[in-house]
């Protein structure tokens, strides 16, 4: 029996958690049992790093919008694609990816049908759409869910909410989203240096937010947050890892408020573990999760974190055990836990050495899961 052939299917290769660990499993399946492909759409800022890689093929038309002409023809080019070398098992991530990529699959047919596995990193609908475009999203899954042979689940909340709109029955299975958890088990020796080169000041107290600058992840509630901050405590700073379609306006809005000089926005970070080193706190405002990598970052670099309470946040983060929770729009409220945070170094410090296991977030552990499923279901 030859090699067992394993297609990775991604809507656009940005910095994100779940791209990262679709590559990192890409990367990693065992190369004497598997052959790993993977198929992304175009203008990723990952998409660099594997267009020489064999087995990667980025379809053109693969885009995140909805627009049924270049839809169809990248169905079409997923279609032609796993005709050509006939996996079998298919594994598609994020929404758009994973409705087509299923799609094509299922339309092979019987006999050269894969094993179809989609995982969710946190659904396509929200409670902050609108009522048509949240039940366009949860009828389009609806629609896939009966060919998908099995789910991956990253987050036990994603489980609930999936029996709750009937996604799924008993063929799911929660492996979390991993990430190589080394670089932040410990603190660099760089954190002066780190400072001076995004500016900081020595003596700032410094509110780390990991995040692209998209819709979801709630940065213009982080400024309004920032805001009430600035207006008592002139030491603090927030700086954003990440970038994206929204920075104009997000620089913008801050320049309004008069707070542009209280944001470090360095843009997409490749060594974010260097860049949480000098973080005092974390913070997150984020809409929806899926699970959030950056918190498990932040904790495992022992920094306490003020996020919204929401799906995903609730599964890293304990309200009053090793952080904080707060309603999105209880902007008062995070302003006074992250003051708290800045006034209370002893807080901080009990925060900083609680025991936590965070083992099931490693991405070797992650890979392993994954090869045990593919073996299982064939």
């Amino acid at each position: 029996m030859g090699k067992i052939k394993v297609v990775h299917i991604i809507t656009k290769l940005e910095l994100g958690g779940a791209q990262v660990n679709t590559i990192y499993t890409y990367e990693h399946l065992d190369p004497k049992r598997f052959q790993a492909f993977l198929v992304s759409g175009p203008g990723g800022i990952l998409t660099g790093r594997l267009e020489k890689k064999d087995g990667y093929l980025e379809v053109f038309d693969l885009v995140r919008e909805i627009h049924p002409l270049k839809d169809l023809k990248a169905f079409l080019a997923i279609r032609r694609f796993l005709k050509k070398i006939n996996p079998q098992v298919i594994h598609t991530h994020s929404s758009k990816a994973g409705i087509l990529g299923r799609l094509a699959a299922y339309s092979l047919g019987k006999k050269r049908r894969p094993v179809i596995i989609h995982s969710v990193h946190g659904f396509s609908f929200s409670p902050f759409q609108s009522f048509l475009k949240r039940s366009f999203f949860v009828l389009s899954e609806k629609l896939v869910a009966g060919i998908t042979d099995h789910f991956v689940f990253v987050a036990r909340d994603d489980v609930d909410t999936a029996r709750q709109k009937r996604l799924v029955k008993d063929n799911y299975s929660l492996i979390r989203s991993g990430f190589p958890v080394q670089n932040f088990l410990s603190p660099g020796s760089e954190q002066k240096e780190t400072r001076a080169q995004y500016n900081i000041p020595q003596s700032a107290f410094v509110c780390g937010v990991i995040a692209p600058f998209k819709p979801q992840k709630g940065l213009f509630h982080l400024v309004e947050v920032a805001a009430l901050v600035a207006e008592k405590y002139p030491d603090i700073l927030f700086f954003i890892a990440g970038d994206g379609a929204l920075r104009t306006e997000l620089e913008e809005r801050l320049k309004e408020k008069g707070i542009l000089d209280r944001f470090r926005l360095p843009g997409f970070l490749f060594d974010v573990h260097k860049a949480i080193d000098i973080f005092d706190i974390g913070v997150s405002t984020a809409l929806w999760e899926g699970l959030p990598q950056s918190l498990v970052q932040l904790r495992l670099k022992k920094k306490a974190v003020v996020a919204s309470n929401i799906n995903g946040n609730r599964e890293v983060i304990k309200h009053g055990e090793n952080g904080f929770l707060l309603d999105l729009d209880d902007y008062p409220g995070f302003a006074q836990k992250i003051g708290f945070l800045y006034e209370n170094a002893a807080e901080r410090e009990r925060l900083a050495n609680l025991p936590e296991d965070f083992k099931e977030w490693d991405a070797a552990y992650m890979v392993e899961r994954q090869q045990e499923l593919y073996l299982k279901l064939l």
